[in-house]
């Protein structure tokens, strides 16, 4: 990813595709992006802007990983892809 290219939005949305990609199949796309969204908030003030793409995908990975490990897999509810 090239961080400095893009506005911010732009990253946020590039660092959505890459952790849905991911997290595809084992997390519903709206609780990817609900956490993609809050992590870019919770880090707005707090680095450089020219990081923002590196920690966001970090951060939001961590957060993701620790949804799985302490949801059932039973409350998740992901729709079957046919």
């Amino acid at each position: 990813m090239t961080v400095r290219s893009h506005r911010a939005d732009d990253v946020v949305d590039e660092v959505g595709v890459w952790l849905a990609g991911e997290f595809a199949g084992r997390l519903p796309a709206s609780e990817i992006d609900r956490v993609v969204r809050t992590t870019r908030i919770d880090l707005e003030e707090s680095i450089a802007p020219e990081e923002l793409g590196e920690m966001l995908h970090r951060l939001g990975r961590a957060r993701l990983q620790r949804i799985l490990l302490l949801a059932p897999a039973a409350q998740l509810r992901i729709p079957q892809a046919r």
